[in-house]
């Protein structure tokens, strides 16, 4: 039987026991960021497995923004039943964690209407509408410009007017602090930062299906003269490598899911790697071996190539 996603209490770990065991963490051990951090991993966990079990070539948001939002819903309760540390904790987590959530809902939210308004009939006219949607995130980031550039900055000066709950003052260059009902959950900049990363993620998307558009004859033209490379490994070291960059977040700002990560290797590297999640299952269950195999014999022949080239070798000496 279909997994139905849209009820929490069908995950794998059920909503109830992530949030309780969250909350848990949070009011005794003060670390709401851990506990954050839990939730974000078994957000994206739930998402990829999602992506796996898709059998459809568009997928429907509409089962990822009520995931999204149950998850929202539980890192709220986090911060309500909880309390931060400190100021710095307090900052780092509407900085950094929350809008990651936040991201996923805008982002699923937006690729619904996308969806439901994008063209049904010719290329022309649908790369016209890509187009324009493209330009409007454009637009966004003008109006936002000074956000993004502080935020991708890394600076940390205004912090504390950015990020902090119920500050009186944001900075004057802060055109229109997006405050939500409940000023408890909300600061003048954590859901702008969150469009920021949402409307990148959708950019990209949008690119990617321009390039579709317009870049099939264009590979038919050029795939000749294209030097072709095929992984003459085992496909599992490949899954390894996959879930590495899907776990530590590397590519397109942790915004590419497992799946397409998996797609982009099959491509890239003429090779069947099959479902992901099976995959997985596999390394899950070594035994004998290291779960991380191939991870590990990558650093160990890094490292000593490295300790090659720093062997002492003296100079002779000729007198």
């Amino acid at each position: 039987m279909k997994q139905d996603y849209t009820r929490p209490y069908q995950i794998e770990r059920s909503w109830f026991d992530l949030k309780s065991a969250a909350i848990s963490c949070a009011i005794f051990l003060t670390m709401i960021l851990t506990a954050a951090k839990t939730l974000f991993e078994k957000l994206l966990e739930t998402i990829a497995q999602m992506e796996q079990d898709n059998t459809r070539e568009v997928i429907d948001p509409v089962p990822y923004l009520k995931i999204a939002n149950h998850f929202m819903d539980d890192l709220q309760a986090l911060v309500f039943e909880g309390n931060f540390d400190d100021e710095q904790e307090e900052i780092l987590f509407f900085k950094t964690v929350k809008p990651k959530f936040r991201c996923l809902q805008i982002y699923y939210l937006a690729m619904q209407e996308i969806i439901y308004k994008k063209p049904k009939v010719c290329k022309k006219m649908l790369k016209k509408f890509y187009t324009d949607e493209i330009q409007k995130i454009c637009s966004f980031h003008c109006h936002n410009q000074n956000l993004l550039n502080y935020y991708y900055s890394g600076a940390t000066e205004m912090d504390a007017q950015l990020f902090l709950r119920k500050v009186e003052e944001h900075p004057h260059w802060l055109l229109k602090p997006k405050l939500e009902r409940d000023e408890r959950f909300s600061t003048p900049a954590d859901y702008l930062v969150a469009k920021i990363l949402a409307m990148e993620k959708i950019r990209l998307y949008l690119v990617d299906e321009i390039v579709k558009l317009e870049g099939a004859n264009s590979f038919e033209n050029t795939s000749a003269n294209k030097k072709q490379y095929r992984w003459t490994g085992e496909a599992i070291n490949l899954v390894e490598l996959a879930y590495g960059l899907y776990y530590t977040g590397e590519i397109n700002n942790g915004n590419a899911g497992i799946a397409e990560i998996v797609r982009l290797f099959e491509t890239t590297f003429n090779i069947a790697i099959g479902k992901p999640s099976r995959r997985f299952a596999e390394i899950k269950q070594r035994k004998r071996l290291s779960k991380t195999k191939y991870l590990d014999q990558m650093k160990t022949a890094i490292d000593k190539r490295i300790d090659k080239d720093d062997e002492f070798v003296p100079k002779p000496n000729f007198r």
